[in-house]
């Protein structure tokens, strides 16, 4: 399970992780993995795979869950990439219609409007998964 959501640092999104899961706007998806976070910050932006990698808030991971007892991370937060957010905050219809091809209508608005809410206050985007 991922749940994409909105905060203003990393240090917020870390200390108040439970708090905006429970707010709107968020967007809960089972299937959404980095590499599909990738390609739709290059459809949008027309980046490739390589200066995406290369951004300092690619997929980093801020904060992980660890099982103790299996000595496995069961669940981490990371950071989406502010040119993603951006993209999707600005992004017009077609351009939307257009991801949502290849992404699903679901994955696509659902990341538009957390990232619009992150735009118009001045956040950052992050994407929490867990097992």
């Amino acid at each position: 399970m991922n749940i994409v959501f909105a905060a203003p640092d990393d240090e917020t999104a870390i200390a108040e992780l439970g708090d905006w899961l429970g707010r709107d706007p968020v967007h809960n998806d089972d299937g959404l993995r980095p590499e599909a976070l990738a390609d739709l910050e290059s459809l949008l932006t027309g980046r490739d795979s390589q200066e995406i990698a290369a951004d300092p808030r690619y997929c980093v991971q801020i904060s992980e869950i660890l099982d103790e007892g299996a000595g496995v991370v069961e669940a981490g937060l990371m950071t989406v990439t502010d040119t993603l957010a951006h993209a999707l905050a600005v992004a017009d219809s077609e351009a939307l219609s257009a991801a949502a091809a290849s992404h699903g209508e679901y994955v696509v608005q659902g990341l538009a409007i957390v990232a619009r809410h992150a735009a118009a206050h001045g956040h950052h985007v992050y994407n929490f998964w867990y097992f």
